[in-house]
């Protein structure tokens, strides 16, 4: 009897992918937007500027969620131009709400040439833990603002939930990233062709969420494990450091890439 042929594997991957350059790491002190937002309009002054960058009804909300840098926004969309070159085409985006997470998200698909293809998944659930107060716009602003935003997303967490994770625990926030992960997760895992998915988040969540990735519990050894991991290695989380893992159906494990031939996952 002929043997029926195997059936190719699916390609499942996921991209946790830190912001870019953000402006106060780079103007630090000086008070620019005091001199930028003038009379309802935005008028850059500084080489280290956005070309555009939202109005919002108060300006000063960018001292609390700062945008990106020139640099950081030209370095995300030639992020995604490398992309294009190796296929790697997200089919969904999650987002932290953090502007230099959107802006970040954005920018790479704007490399991609994906920018009003594929829409942005807004969640507060992937937003760092924060000991001050945060000023975080919704999704119409940003839909106003000339984002792609998937309006018919039901977050884990929106901006009414800013509360919720401002003050919170080391275990909140390690809980609250383990569930956010694990509902993406579970949509990957329910498709049935080659996918891409993308995370953009913040430096601390990049570690996290990688390693969280294999985890199948979350008590009080691997917590252990977290923290000294995150505080390990949140130095060698820089603007736009990445992890791409890919999912081993046979293992039932997620992998960590460290080449990407050009003609993968096409």
């Amino acid at each position: 009897m002929m043997e029926q042929p195997t059936q190719p594997q699916r390609k499942l991957r996921l991209i946790i992918m830190r912001h870019s350059e953000r402006v106060d790491s780079v103007l630090k002190k000086i008070d620019w937007i005091s001199n930028v937002f003038i009379n309802g309009g935005y008028y850059p002054n500084r080489l280290e500027l956005p070309a555009r960058l939202p109005l919002r009804s108060n300006p000063q909300s960018y001292h609390l969620d700062t945008p990106l840098t020139a640099h950081g926004c030209a370095h995300a969309f030639h992020t995604g131009q490398f992309f294009r070159q190796l296929s790697l085409i997200p089919h969904r985006v999650y987002t932290s709400p953090a502007m230099r997470c959107v802006q970040t998200a954005d920018s790479v698909l704007a490399g991609l040439t994906q920018r009003d293809r594929t829409p942005l998944r807004l969640d507060l659930a992937l937003h760092e833990s924060s000991r001050r107060a945060l000023a975080i716009e919704n999704d119409q602003f940003f839909s106003s603002s000339g984002f792609y935003i998937d309006q018919k997303y039901f977050p884990l967490l929106t901006s009414n939930d800013l509360n919720e994770i401002i003050g919170e625990t080391r275990l909140e926030y390690y809980r609250r990233m383990n569930n956010v992960l694990k509902r993406i997760l579970a949509e990957i895992f329910e498709r049935t062709e080659d996918s891409t998915y993308l995370i953009v988040t913040h430096r601390s969540c990049v570690t996290l969420l990688a390693a969280m990735l294999n985890l199948d519990r979350m008590d009080d050894e691997q917590l252990h494990y977290l923290y000294h991991l995150e505080s390990n290695k949140r130095s060698e989380v820089n603007f736009l450091s990445m992890i791409i893992a890919e999912y081993d159906d046979q293992q039932a494990l997620w992998t960590f890439l460290s080449e990407f031939p050009s003609n993968s996952n096409k």
